[in-house]
């Protein structure tokens, strides 16, 4: 087209470049995938809030007994008949986890911080769910037998450095575990009083 006046020749007609089109479309895809990043972002957090604000981790949630937790899960919890007289009962907590295991925290008298530890998984489970228990690094391992139980017996440190002693066993179909902060000899007593 040639120039006429009051237009300079600076217009243009015929289809848009592809170029400024390309850019368009590149733009929109950037926003989008901006929207849909933030989005993602946001659900994530909103899920990790109720577990930051209760203390507990992702999947996990507390039940106000033993017979709530033994309600919930569908099965009997495994507690031991013998308790040090420097643990206090009921315990302090009753967890649960998403994929079924379950497990009991008790403190050390007087309102000192959690001593034992019993978890157990369901039956069939490979294993106890490792968000049931406090973070811990095993420093030495050992098989034995538990009454007539195959079981592994472990030292283990938290992330507090402290020491804990355990031991887990499978009877029948389930996995049973004790964690206990104290001697190996009172850990066997317990774990060996343990009503399956």
């Amino acid at each position: 087209m040639a120039a006429t006046p009051g237009t300079g020749g600076d217009r243009l007609e015929g289809p848009i470049p592809d170029a400024r089109r390309a850019g368009g479309r590149v733009r929109i895809v950037g926003a989008w995938l901006a929207v849909v990043a933030a989005a993602a972002f946001g659900l994530r957090v909103a899920d990790a809030l109720p577990g930051v604000l209760l203390g507990v981790p992702r999947g996990v949630v507390r039940a106000a007994s033993v017979a709530d937790l033994e309600r919930a899960t569908g099965w009997r919890m495994p507690v031991p008949a013998y308790y040090p007289d420097t643990i206090a009962w009921p315990p302090a907590e009753a967890r649960m986890h998403a994929g079924g295991s379950a497990a009991i925290w008790c403190r050390q008298r007087p309102a000192g911080g959690i001593a034992l530890i019993v978890a157990c998984a369901p039956p069939g489970a490979a294993g106890i769910a490792a968000a049931l228990l406090p973070e811990s690094l095993e420093l030495q391992r050992e098989d034995t037998t538990l009454g007539p139980y195959p079981a592994v017996v472990s030292r283990v440190r938290d992330a507090e450095g402290a020491v804990w002693q355990q031991v887990q066993w499978q009877a029948g179909r389930r996995i049973i575990l004790v964690r206990y902060r104290g001697t190996l000899d009172q850990l066997l007593k317990i774990a060996g009083s343990v009503r399956e």
